[in-house]
């Protein structure tokens, strides 16, 4: 499969320098172009590009500045910036640096040195990125995994308890999943924990957390959920779940159980007393026979 291009935010306000670089740069990457910093700002947050080349004079907003409200909208990402400049000023040079930027290159550079230093600093980017991906998901699943998770979990609780609204926390356990990987083997076990994670998320919003708790373990936090809330959510997975997980030219049928906890407006707890009453919901769901769910 073709490699995706990446994508290349130029902020300049020379629309000769502009053109320049779209000619040098568009043969390997998408370049998309600014000659203002506001206008950079908005591009950026709607395209997310893959690496930013900035000036430092410009109209309005300084290349500086740019850099300072990148900063704050980039949460977690890893976005390379160049400042390509005609400054010489060390203190420049000094502030860009400290303030975040990766290079800084003065006008006029080398085509075949510019190239390069964006092919490391986008090197550098994926091997980011990799290794990011692999801190916070599962896998197997694409879940966050058992440790991002908990750290997401402990936010949203927090949230809840400052901002005064009810949370949901929820631990899933699928029935009798041992048997499935001493009958048919591993590949379906692994065959059945996907197609299960994939029917959870259908049921959780964009703005809700799901991860992996480990083996056939899931758990869920619904942000401005109540119980009675959660109760519909956990309706409607088990209709969900009711339809046959194919492997081969097996029909495997699913149940599972559920342990909730519901967190009320007024109510102080740390995130591992929450682990604890979920574990303890899950553990009374299957000591009545599983395919339900308890709450707390």
């Amino acid at each position: 499969m073709k490699e995706k291009r990446a994508k290349i935010l130029v902020c300049d306000d020379e629309i000769s320098i502009i053109e320049v670089l779209r000619t040098v740069l568009s043969e390997k990457y998408d370049v998309i172009t600014a000659e203002r910093g506001q206008q950079a700002i908005e591009l950026f947050r709607k395209e997310f590009p893959d690496l930013i080349i900035l000036d430092v004079s410009m109209p309005g907003m300084t290349g500086f500045e740019v850099l300072d409200k990148i900063k704050d909208h980039l949460e977690e990402k890893y976005i390379p910036v160049i400042f390509l400049t005609a400054s010489i000023k060390i203190d420049d040079k000094l502030k860009a640096l400290h303030g975040g930027a990766v290079d800084y290159l003065v006008k006029p550079v080398s085509p075949d040195e510019l190239i390069a230093r964006i092919q490391n600093f986008l090197e550098l980017k994926k091997k980011h990125d990799t290794l990011k991906k692999e801190a916070t998901f599962d896998w197997l699943t694409g879940a966050l995994n058992k440790g991002y998770f908990l750290r997401r979990a402990k936010e949203e609780l927090e949230k809840s308890q400052r901002n005064k609204v009810p949370l949901t926390f929820m631990l899933v356990d699928i029935d009798h999943f041992k048997e499935i990987n001493d009958t048919l083997g591993h590949l379906a076990g692994d065959r059945v924990i996907c197609e299960f994670a994939e029917r959870l998320k259908h049921f959780v919003r964009k703005i809700d957390v799901i991860g992996r708790f480990g083996g056939d373990e899931f758990m869920f936090v619904l942000s401005h959920k109540t119980g009675k809330e959660a109760r519909l959510v956990a309706e409607r997975l088990k209709k969900a779940m009711k339809k046959p997980i194919i492997f081969e030219k097996n029909r495997i049928n699913l149940t599972f159980s559920m342990g909730i906890v519901e967190i009320e407006q007024a109510q102080t707890i740390d995130i591992k007393e929450l682990l604890t009453l979920a574990d303890k919901a899950l553990y009374e769901a299957k000591m009545k026979g599983g395919d339900r769910y308890v709450i707390k």
